[in-house]
């Protein structure tokens, strides 16, 4: 007897942000068919649009994404075939899930309507781009100080939502019941806002988080508050280069961002993820001299056989040459934060986790201090706190693999903190 299809099955693709895949095959008489679930990428519902299920051979293909499969049954509960797609192909093993509570995920910290507060859902208008997002602020009364929001690396939606954590949303609750104004969107080309993300590099996510501090000041019910930026991640990118850019910014909170140039983030990150995986060392300097080859790509100096050869180290990234050599990419190698950071006079906290693997606290935290002692700048404060990981989460490792099996979504301490922060510099 055939083993069934029917069901929920999961995979994980391992690099160094693991991509967690739920399968949902289905049977309509006859016909099989289904839809597959990337929570890492905040992609859902992508469609199985042809299917092939024989004996114990399965193909199905991914039109949308240019993504196929092929396979067979290594025992009832386990698919083990190639992934293909991108100009890759990799191993991959599908494991069936027998009930729901398997995969779904618990997160106790995502607010609950209705809320004590006003939400809005607002459009931002700047040229050729139209950002769709929400705006949240106290009734009856005037927020003591108004902020955007701006998201970490990859195409996020205004919650920047990761493995069903809705970071922002958490963020802007716990914020505007302190009487504090939040803006949050979805980043351009992502959900609901138009444009192009994968055209658009750090300078262009500058301008929409200033068109956003814009639209506060145009605002009756924030235009008369201090504004602020809080960037996470490669948001911090966002926030200095905006801070730089426009003189609406009047503070900054800076979470788990970067004062070094992209590329020696490059580095470091994917020597301690990969160490918190317990890769050997001699994996890790392989991968180091792969991401060595990004200088040349950066250049432009590879040949096609410099840049086959890379591609081919890439397989096992899960990431097509293409997607490395995308305006956002250049700009994040290039981009060294610490020269705009020697100017920066306005108050600025930063916070980092210890066990944060992806921008760590040991690397970035000193030389912000260095650029804004430079700055003379006597409005800063530079926290690290202990256990946390680069989304703010009490983690073991630190390794992204962690991130979905973590219930809390954003630390108390450090939301307490933020919040205490902005009330003083208001």
């Amino acid at each position: 007897m055939l083993p069934s299809i029917v069901g929920v099955w999961n995979a994980t693709i391992p690099q160094v942000v693991p991509i967690l895949i739920i399968a949902h095959f289905l049977k309509n008489g006859d016909t099989y068919g289904g839809y597959l679930d990337v929570p890492t990428q905040n992609a859902y519902k992508i469609r199985i649009d042809i299917f092939y299920f024989k004996q114990s051979f399965i193909t199905f293909n991914l039109t949308s994404i240019k993504h196929s499969f092929e396979g067979s049954f290594k025992d009832e509960n386990k698919l083990t075939g190639i992934l293909f797609g991108n100009g890759f192909k990799f191993p991959i093993d599908f494991i069936k899930i027998k009930n729901q509570s398997e995969y779904a995920v618990n997160r106790p910290q995502t607010p609950k309507r209705p809320f004590k507060y006003i939400e809005e859902q607002v459009e931002i208008k700047h040229p050729n781009i139209t950002l769709s997002g929400t705006l949240t602020y106290p009734k009856n009364k005037k927020p003591i100080a108004s902020v955007v929001v701006c998201h970490g690396s990859g195409g996020h939606d205004r919650d920047e939502t990761i493995y069903d954590h809705k970071k922002f949303m958490v963020l802007a609750n716990f914020l505007t019941n302190l009487d504090i104004a939040v803006l949050r969107y979805d980043e351009r080309g992502i959900r609901n806002s138009s444009g192009n993300f994968l055209k658009s590099n750090d300078v262009d996510f500058a301008q929409d988080a200033i068109a956003g501090l814009e639209f506060l000041k145009s605002r009756k019910e924030t235009k008369k508050s201090k504004l602020d930026l809080i960037g996470h991640s490669k948001g911090g990118f966002t926030s200095i280069i905006a801070s730089n850019k426009s003189k609406l910014v009047n503070f900054m909170v800076l979470l788990g961002s970067p004062s070094v140039s992209g590329e020696e983030i490059l580095y470091e990150q994917t020597r301690l993820i990969l160490k918190s995986q317990n890769t050997t060392e001699k994996k890790i300097q392989i991968s180091l001299e792969i991401a060595h080859y990004f200088k040349l790509i950066l250049s432009n100096a590879a040949t096609d056989e410099e840049k086959n050869f890379i591609q081919i180290a890439m397989n096992n990234v899960f990431l097509g040459l293409e997607s490395m050599t995308t305006p956002w990419y250049r700009s994040f190698l290039i981009f060294d934060p610490s020269k705009i950071l020697s100017k920066t006079r306005i108050p600025v906290l930063g916070i980092w986790g210890s066990k944060d693997t992806q921008v760590s606290a040991f690397q970035n935290l000193q030389p912000m201090r260095n650029a804004l002692e430079k700055a003379r700048n006597k409005k800063y404060k530079l926290v690290t706190f202990d256990g946390l990981n680069h989304l703010f989460q009490t983690s073991l490792t630190g390794s992204p693999d962690e991130y979905g099996l973590i219930e809390e979504t954003f630390s108390i301490e450090v939301l307490n903190l933020i919040g205490k922060w902005i009330k003083k510099i208001s």
